[in-house]
């Protein structure tokens, strides 16, 4: 089937995972993160450990029901499941604006949102993409997943000085009816599957490893270990780029500013990656990317405010690559017939690292007052990814 034709057939459900992936817990709501530190900390007292936590909490149940929610994708329709998912993690979002200072709310919340909004992550979206593109499987993954780098753009070029004129609460209204509003439209717009006319694509669909066989090879911990690594060095420092900016003395809107321009990286990187990973291979891009991310990390922490651009570019470009190399390499390593499953525990080990990342990096501000030494880190971590990238094996020929 030509590149013309692939997106021809599937280009409502790119449509749809492109809306779901934006709307969804990882997306919206991991990339205002940052935005309610400060007025939670004004408000209520609590520390950057204490509300780091909270991410903490989210990540770990993910972690422990991504595999499970993957198997029911795979059993009970990609449809079906994520608007239940949508719908439950964007209900939860509206219980935020009463919070009165406990702790314990907090936690509770993050807890109830995570457990639905699972469903609305990569688990679900890279799936329908995978299904319905071969030939140019990357760059849709890139396109689908531009939405992240739009909303990562956008909350923090928009909510911040919303958040610092109307109040935290009010900007979380808003998301909440963001989801609300975007939930008919995934749901009308995603299908489970290619049409029962087009057998090459159904022939692909059904193609792949057993759970248990692909667990068993060295090439699933290599991915594994590369997505781990790179979780735990950056997903806590992106939570804490707009008040790493606002500590070094700029503005909300300043720091909103360059806060969105890691979104326009994000945005830029996944189609530029997906792009590119149909044409190289993909190890290749992965090792050179993140060869990059560590030397933005590193100059950051070690030049200071001077290089906050050319970090918030390299960390767009981490988060840019990471979400689009595990739906690639799990639908290219393992195929199609088990992906849900599959994909479900490379993403649990993946976002176990983001259960780390955001308590060191916020225990190290809390203690030294700033998030050099987690810079520093990020960038260390980038040299075993970059090894263990360039050993991945060759594609089978599809």
């Amino acid at each position: 089937m030509s590149q013309q034709n692939e997106f021809k057939r599937g280009w409502a459900v790119l449509l749809g995972a492109f809306i779901g992936t934006g709307v969804g817990l990882a997306s919206m709501v991991y990339y205002s993160s940052g935005i309610w530190i400060r007025p939670w900390q004004q408000e209520f007292g609590w520390t950057r450990a204490e509300m780091a936590f909270q991410t903490s909490i989210a990540v770990v149940v993910m972690m422990l029901l991504a595999p499970l929610v993957g198997r029911l994708i795979d059993r009970y329709g990609l449809r079906r499941v994520t608007a239940i998912c949508l719908l439950g993690y964007g209900s939860f979002l509206a219980v935020f604006p009463f919070m009165n200072g406990s702790l314990m709310v907090l936690y509770a919340l993050s807890f109830g949102y995570a457990i639905f909004g699972v469903g609305t992550t990569g688990i679900a979206f890279t799936r329908a993409v995978n299904a319905f593109f071969i030939k140019n499987r990357g760059l849709a993954l890139g396109i689908c997943l531009t939405s992240t780098g739009v909303v990562a753009y956008a909350m923090p070029r928009f909510m911040t000085p919303y958040v610092a004129e109307h109040g935290w609460r009010a900007g979380y209204w808003v998301m909440f009816a963001i989801v609300m509003v975007c939930v008919p439209i995934v749901y009308l717009l995603l299908r489970d599957g290619p049409d029962e006319d087009d057998p090459a694509s159904l022939a692909q669909a059904q193609k792949g490893m057993r759970f248990a066989e692909a667990i068993r090879t060295v090439t699933f911990w290599k991915v594994a270990s590369i997505f781990l690594l790179i979780s735990t060095a950056i997903l806590g420092l992106i939570p804490a780029f707009i008040p790493l900016l606002q500590d070094a003395g700029l503005s909300p809107q300043e720091a909103g500013s360059l806060g969105a321009i890691l979104g326009l990286s994000i945005l830029v990187s996944r189609l530029f990656i997906g792009f590119i990973i149909d044409r190289i291979f993909a190890p290749y891009v992965a090792a050179v990317a993140f060869a990059f991310v560590g030397l933005g990390c590193l100059a950051l922490g070690v030049g200071g405010i001077d290089y906050a651009v050319l970090a918030a570019i390299a960390l767009g470009f981490a988060v840019g690559a990471e979400v689009d190399l595990i739906g690639y390499f799990t639908a290219r390593y393992f195929g199609m017939a088990n992906y849900g499953s599959i994909y479900g525990l490379q993403y649990s080990i993946f976002i176990f690292g983001a259960a780390i990342g955001p308590v060191y990096t916020g225990y190290i501000w809390d203690v030294t007052g700033n998030y050099d030494l987690s810079l520093i880190i990020a960038a260390a971590l980038m040299v075993p990814v970059i090894i263990i990238a360039l050993t991945l094996p060759a594609f089978d020929n599809e």
